[in-house]
């Protein structure tokens, strides 16, 4: 329908709210099919958690990750059946499993029993780990704050979300005294950045998932995985992945490894994307207007987020 080149992106862990998914529910028989498909493949009244909560279970890993790759999955294919299709994928964290079903890849079910294997395995980590989002310190200045707790444990930059903003993960201690640090430096005179707490269950994205990491590569052994048939740029290369074979270790691998985000966009960027459409949450808009000054970009979480996509691409 549209002849430009579009960049679907699907956002991670934290953007499940309550109420989500209902209004495509309604109005719409896929998204009806899928959710029973979801809940046929789960066991779980994925409905009533997404509908109406409440919001701690909601929030809970193994319910939070099936509900956003459901809702993210259903809004992509309700795209595509109304000619906006994409050229490119890429997914934050857990929502590279949404780009997989995107990309034809894996079935949307198997997507859902990996991401709930993922999920089980991730709170199964021993030890208490935690994660800081860092904002406005550059990567040297991050790195040179790294290197000192890092001689007292494990610690390390886990996503570079945009050039602003880099989340550290490890043990939570160790995090607590990073983010500590960032903010008592951080005074009216000498603005020197700022750290946020994270409110997250592990150390994600650090070496502490490197024991779930093995146990998901047998997992992953056991499903046939197909070539994209759209490019999808992945969190651990920030590359275009060109063959099957590549994928389980790349998700294998995920589990302990940065999320090279911004260098994903700009990738993205270079291989021709012209628009870039966030697939049910509104974070990544965010971090696209931070990294790619200029860009075009729309996030779609309603249904009347569907007819603004067509009017959109009309305009740019």
């Amino acid at each position: 329908m549209t002849g430009k080149k579009l960049a679907f992106l699907f956002p991670g862990q934290g953007t499940q709210r309550v109420g989500m998914g209902e209004a495509f529910y309604k109005e719409h028989a896929e998204a009806r099919e899928v959710f029973a498909e979801a809940e046929e493949v789960l066991g779980l009244p994925l409905r009533s958690y997404c509908f109406a909560g409440p919001a701690e279970e909601l929030t809970a890993t193994r319910i939070a990750q099936p509900a956003i790759v459901t809702v993210t999955f259903i809004i992509s294919q309700l795209m595509q059946r109304k000619g906006i299709a994409p050229s490119f994928v890429a997914g934050h964290s857990l929502g590279e499993y949404t780009a997989l079903a995107a990309a034809g890849v894996l079935p949307f079910c198997e997507v859902l029993l990996l991401v709930r294997k993922r999920a089980e395995l991730m709170a199964a980590v021993p030890g208490e780990g935690g994660m800081a989002a860092v904002l406005n310190v550059s990567p040297e200045r991050l790195e040179e704050i790294l290197a000192k707790y890092k001689r007292e444990g494990l610690i390390e930059a886990a996503n570079f979300n945009s050039p602003s903003q880099i989340v550290v993960s490890g043990e939570k201690k160790l995090v607590m005294r990073l983010a500590e640090e960032i903010n008592s430096s951080n005074t009216s005179k000498e603005k020197t950045g700022k750290a946020i707490l994270l409110e997250v269950s592990g150390a994600f994205h650090s070496g502490m998932m490197k024991p779930a990491a093995e146990e998901f590569g047998k997992i992953l052994a056991g499903f046939n995985f197909s070539t994209p048939v759209v490019p999808l740029v992945t969190n651990v290369t920030a590359k275009a992945v060109t063959a099957a074979g590549e994928i389980p270790g790349l998700l294998e691998k995920q589990l302990y490894s940065p999320v090279l985000w911004d260098k994903s966009l700009r990738q993205l960027e270079k291989m021709g994307a012209e628009v870039f459409l966030e697939i049910g949450g509104k974070v990544l808009t965010g971090l696209v207007k931070k990294t790619l000054p200029g860009a075009k970009t729309l996030a779609v979480v309603e249904p009347e987020d569907l007819k603004k996509v067509l009017a959109f691409l009309e305009e740019v």
